[in-house]
């Protein structure tokens, strides 16, 4: 009994010396989003004023917002944001079609050089997220102009407003303009607003602790290495919970993602899609919801006349260099990409032979499936591929542990390579054998 009660005092004891300073530290990074984007919306909600000057307050309050989070590096931000709008207006002069093509190939290629050429690492790992938001942001509205869905050219208020609002401009998610203009104009006064907030800040302080105190210690080093690297990677997880719950708060507090009856429609992730997962595929779209939207929309559907692999393949490699020309982020997004691809097309050569419902997405309409959902065989075989969904979340996600001096300057390519060489690379040796049944059904 005495060795349990200390075993107890021991546990509660790290807990509350990791768990203390884990929220103080996230509730400091919450407060500068909460006041910044409350006062943005108080503004907007009791003063009556026009339109443009909705856009420079947002403009005024993201670049506070950006300063006090990134200091002087919020010039790189300046930049991309000028850059850009020039370049559109510039290009808006010799053609209405090519547009967005354009922008999206120079601000890649900006973000490319600033990672390996003009910003030294530490800077460019703090300025990383803001950037590909920018950039998101930025050729959404070059593509969207090429579809006519604007009746004339952003002026450079609404173009910045949008740009460095500050209800995303530091965690996201991406909406679009249009979707930024329309909660601009939104108006509510409810109790209701400020439970959103408290709940959705409590939701990612509990995700912050599981993943820098709780998940990190309920797993020993000393057990098997696939435990290890489940635990790693669920760590990993968990952090991307934090950030995404954040973003709503931040989003919420300005009044962003609520109707006017004070509702809020807004989603960024699904954990309960990621750590019962029915297929990488579905762990793909309910990761990050908004980009995956934003890759749908803007990339994917622009490719679809190339064939589906090539569809995929591009996708997942904007995906990548959006998040900068780094070996680890690119060997994951497009194992992942080619991971889902081979999972689909062999999960649907199974539904034929064995006409059960197994497809990588459920069956949303009529099942027309011999054995349907709740039947004995479907759920073995959905169990298979979600247990197997597990173990490749555990072999992508396990590179992302490492030290704090390895996380400020940036992956390499020997760190990822180490990490899937003491897995036996079996993820992608098991995708291999996969599409090579899938060739042969």
């Amino acid at each position: 009994m005495d060795e349990e009660d200390e075993y107890i005092e021991n546990t509660w004891t790290y807990i509350s010396l990791c768990g203390e300073p884990t929220l103080y530290d996230g509730l400091r990074f919450a407060k500068d989003l909460i006041l910044a984007n409350i006062c943005l919306r108080f503004i907007i909600q009791y003063i009556s004023m026009p339109h443009n000057v909705r856009h420079s307050l947002s403009l005024v309050f993201g670049s506070f917002l950006l300063y006090f989070n990134i200091g002087w590096a919020i010039i790189w931000i300046y930049g991309l944001t000028i850059g850009t709008y020039v370049l559109i207006i510039c290009l808006s002069i010799f053609t209405k079609k090519c547009r967005g093509f354009f922008i999206s190939f120079c601000v890649i290629l900006f973000l490319l050089s600033c990672e390996l050429y003009l910003i030294n690492p530490k800077t460019w790992q703090q300025i990383r997220g803001v950037q590909m938001i920018v950039a998101m942001k930025v050729i959404s509205v070059a593509i969207e102009l090429d579809r006519n869905l604007f009746k004339q050219m952003l002026n450079p208020l609404e173009y910045g407003g949008y740009i460095l609002c500050p209800a995303n401009c530091i965690l996201g998610p991406w909406i679009s303009f249009h979707t930024y203009d329309q909660y601009l104009h939104v108006k509510f006064l409810t109790k209701r607003w400020v439970q959103i907030i408290l709940f959705n800040l409590f939701i990612s302080m509990f995700c912050l602790v599981l993943s820098n105190c709780i998940v990190p210690w309920y797993i020993d080093d000393n057990v098997s290495k696939w435990l290890t690297a489940y635990r790693d990677a669920q760590a990993f997880r968990m952090s991307h919970y934090f950030v995404s719950s954040m973003s709503i708060v931040s989003m919420i507090s300005a009044g962003f993602g609520l109707t006017n009856d004070c509702h809020s429609d807004l989603q960024v992730t699904k954990p309960f899609f990621i750590e019962l997962p029915r297929s990488l595929v579905q762990v793909v779209i309910f990761w990050n919801i908004p980009m995956h939207q934003w890759l749908k929309n803007y990339v994917f559907k622009t490719c679809q006349p190339y064939g589906q692999f090539m569809s995929i393949l591009t996708t997942y490699a904007v995906s990548s260099l959006l998040h900068g020309f780094n070996f680890q982020f690119s060997a994951v997004l497009l194992s992942i990409g080619t991971f889902s691809y081979v999972e689909y097309n062999f999960r649907y050569k199974v539904a034929l032979a064995l006409e059960v419902c197994c497809l990588a997405n459920p069956c949303v309409k009529q099942c027309e499936h011999k054995y349907k959902k709740n039947s004995l065989l479907a759920v073995f075989v959905n169990t298979l591929f979600s247990v197997l969904t597990i173990i490749h979340l555990a072999y992508l996600g396990v590179m992302f542990e490492a030290s704090f001096s390895v996380q400020e300057s940036g992956y390499s390519f020997y760190h990822t390579i180490n990490k899937w060489e003491n897995l036996n690379y079996f993820s992608h040796g098991l995708a291999a054998f996969m599409y090579l049944i899938y060739l042969m059904m």
